[in-house]
């Protein structure tokens, strides 16, 4: 499996439908690897639905945990970050749940499963996230957050993440991190290599956001807490499994290409979005939030793009919208159909 190429197709992989060019995902922007695709194709060439996964995810463990560098007894497979999420806050049952506002909804759904008490605190990565969140810590406190940050776009440094793990564990309680974008982050800052070091951190993670694959649901936790007994039988499908243990050998170059491509577009996006007079979030990441009247989402959509409205994610309101990263030519045309909309008289 020699030179990985991405597959980045004339509609970045997704989104087209009906003639509508969707900005709304944060798939990766090259698409679904190319290798991946023909091991997904040769998956079932090979018949292997006919026949049961491994029972853990066996072979799909092995290989993510030697992609991330950690031992597979610290390695969880799941199906989808999500059923990740969901599973590790209702064995936990915590007395409360700290979240830092805005982040993804999710968290506060999930949370409402196990009827615990949700603490929610602005954050816009300004000064230490620390300050804002001891306060809010009890004995049996998950704090929860993603890095980088879903939908903003930001990055906290391990380091800080771990002074933090370090104070709410002499409090009796833990830190539970969502890394589902960091495998598209030039300045990589994963907790999973500490995992082994700190028992009150859990790292969860999605791999279908970096491989493109939405529609065969990897996702992974990693901790030093035997959660075995969590796992369902069969946490992934044998097609997943046999697919993406096999291409996750290879997965750091199709990294590689993805955080190369990236920063150098999302930097020419930023620059065109300056000449604009548009307001953005710097990001970290793939995709970035910018604000505007709040009508810009349904001025695009006449254009045929369709861009995320966030008001509905506390503590944001109408205005803001999530707009991810794409192929050259369909940045291009956002920006030319941004331009046109931002010129319309309200």
């Amino acid at each position: 499996m020699n030179n990985i190429k991405s597959s980045v197709r004339g509609h970045g992989g997704y989104g087209w439908k009906y003639g509508l060019i969707d900005l709304s995902s944060n798939m990766n922007p090259l698409g679904t690897p190319k290798e991946l695709i023909y091991l997904i194709e040769e998956a079932v060439e090979q018949s292997h639905y006919s026949h049961y996964p491994t029972e853990l995810g066996d072979e799909l463990r092995e290989a993510l945990a030697s992609y991330e560098g950690i031992d597979p007894s610290m390695t969880y497979v799941f199906n989808g970050a999500t059923e990740a999420l969901q599973m590790l806050i209702m064995h936990l049952r915590p007395r409360r749940v700290v979240i830092p506002i805005p982040n993804y909804s999710d968290y506060i759904r999930i949370s409402r499963l196990v009827n615990t008490e949700i603490v929610l605190t602005e954050y816009w990565s300004l000064g230490p996230l620390s300050d804002l969140i001891l306060g809010k810590v009890v004995p049996g406190t998950v704090f929860v957050l993603s890095n980088p940050n879903s939908p903003m776009g930001y990055l906290i440094r391990s380091d800080e993440l771990l002074s933090l793990t370090e104070k709410v564990r002499r409090q009796g309680s833990l830190l539970l991190v969502d890394e589902s974008f960091m495998d598209f982050v030039k300045d990589n800052q994963s907790l999973i290599k500490h995992v082994d070091e700190y028992e009150n951190i859990i790292v969860v993670k999605s791999y279908t956001k970096f491989l493109a694959i939405p529609g065969l649901r990897v996702g992974a936790v990693y901790t030093r807490i035997n959660i075995e007994d969590l796992v369902p039988t069969w946490p992934t499908n044998s097609i997943a499994e046999y697919a993406v243990s096999r291409f996750m050998n290879h997965a750091h170059e199709f990294r590689e290409l993805t955080v190369n491509y990236v920063c150098e577009e999302r930097r020419r996006v930023f620059n065109a979005l300056r000449g604009l007079n548009i307001n953005y979030y710097d990001s970290s990441t793939h995709y970035f939030v910018i604000k505007h009247r709040p009508s810009l989402g349904d001025d695009l959509l006449k254009l045929n793009f369709l861009i995320r409205d966030l008001s509905n994610i506390p503590p944001l309101s109408k205005g803001y919208f999530r707009v991810s990263i794409r192929s050259v030519d369909i940045d291009n045309e956002f920006l030319n159909a941004l331009s046109k909309v931002i010129q319309i008289k309200h």
